[in-house]
């Protein structure tokens, strides 16, 4: 094992470990969250101090650039403790990952470069809402726009956004913006059932100008275009875009099932089932096929994450390229690992009794942020496992991102 090695496997536990060590104060400012609709500042700052936001951002700008294993590890040890925190994580991360390789040295510079020290968080979404913008001279102005669901909004010090523009052939290509916070109104309007905290809130830009420099195009990215010389042959860098993606999209479900299956064990040891003879849940044979099955189902989720990770960190490592098959395929597994998370939360609600109804029963706000992320149309396993069989057929894939 060389030196390099042992560093970088030291830096992978410490961060996880980092991680874990903030489950109870997590989750004993779940119903907090909850009520608030926030992530207290506290514990933001707690996590930007154990650098749990830098885990794959580039060296040369402060951060850890480790691979997606740790990454995954780390968002879920942050979900076992609360959901939004976990989605704040994981969505914080990604976005480091995308914009070190969709952009130049002049924009990571301008991003990273005075806070390299500091955790800068990133929020934005590809999509918008409604856009009216014009190429000018030197980039564009974006007269006014509006994108849903950016998640971490209020933390954010920067926002990057995607948008149509013309691709000089009387069509149009994806584009995706870089701005600062202070172009950015964060609109108030984060009133849902899960993830509350998640702060995933609509942003509005009015008058806006975004220089040449901090404009990506998205077929260009995908080539590798932009990326400098520094990270073009790291292997972070290399990790395929799509997958990548829908991995930090369904990351947090493994850590919330855990989470919620704490929680239930505990009610399972110390409660009994009405309208019963069993004073504790703990001695029915029904409560132990429930809780085995649903057990052995988020055991059956993680190695299958597990195995696409080691995927995606092996073809990285040796520079290889997934094919579209590949890919849709890897997309199926985090699906179906989905699905089996919410198989094993369906089987803990059978058993979870009336108590459940009390909007103070962490175990329901726990199971409210789950299927808030369950539904998110990335990771619909549905979707993902019809694509998956339409290529099995030697059909085309339903879906632009394959």
């Amino acid at each position: 094992m060389t030196q390099t090695t042992v560093q970088q496997t030291e830096v992978r536990e410490m961060l996880i470990e980092n991680a874990r060590s903030m489950q109870k104060v997590l989750r004993d400012a779940t119903l907090e969250i909850d009520q608030t609709s926030k992530i207290p500042d506290e514990i933001v700052q707690m996590i930007r101090d154990k650098g749990l936001l830098k885990v794959l951002r580039p060296k040369m700008f402060g951060g850890f650039q480790t691979d997606m294993r740790t990454y995954f590890e780390v968002v879920t040890e942050i979900s076992r403790g609360n959901g939004s925190a976990g989605w704040f994580v994981t969505l914080s991360n990604i976005r480091d990952y995308m914009v070190s390789y969709a952009f130049g040295r002049k924009a990571l510079t301008e991003i990273f470069g005075e806070n390299r020290d500091n955790d800068v968080i990133l929020a934005g979404n590809f999509k918008p809402v409604h856009i009216d913008l014009e190429r000018v001279e030197g980039g564009y102005l974006v007269k006014k726009a509006q994108w849903p669901f950016v998640s971490g909004s209020p933390y954010a010090d920067w926002f990057y956004s995607g948008a149509p523009v013309d691709d000089g052939k009387g069509g149009q290509e994806m584009a995706i913006f870089i701005v600062p916070r202070q172009d950015v109104t964060v609109l108030d309007d984060w009133d849902v059932v899960g993830l509350k905290g998640s702060g995933s809130n609509s942003i509005v830009m009015e008058n806006v100008f975004i220089p040449d420099h901090r404009v990506s195009l998205d077929r260009l990215a995908v080539q590798g275009h932009y990326i400098i010389d520094e990270l073009k042959d790291e292997p972070l860098y290399r990790t395929p875009f799509v997958p990548s993606l829908t991995l930090s999209i369904v990351a947090p479900t493994l850590g919330l099932a855990l989470g919620g299956f704490d929680l239930h064990m505990e009610r399972v040891m110390k409660a009994g089932i009405g309208n019963t003879f069993y004073q504790k849940m703990s001695e029915a044979p029904i409560t132990h096929l429930q809780i085995a099955e649903a057990e052995m189902k988020i055991e059956a989720a993680r190695l299958m994450f597990i195995d696409v990770l080691n995927k995606l960190d092996g073809y990285s490592h040796e520079g290889k390229v997934f094919s579209q098959k590949e890919s849709i395929r890897m997309k199926a597994e985090f699906g179906f690992a989905n699905q089996l998370c919410k198989e094993s939360f369906d089987l803990m609600l059978a058993g979870a009794g009336s108590v459940f109804a009390y909007n103070s029963n962490v175990f329901q706000a726990f199971y409210r942020d789950f299927i808030t992320m369950h539904l998110h149309a990335f990771i619909t396993p549905s979707s993902l496992l019809e694509t998956h069989g339409r290529i099995l057929c030697d059909l085309e894939p339903n879906t632009y991102f394959a």
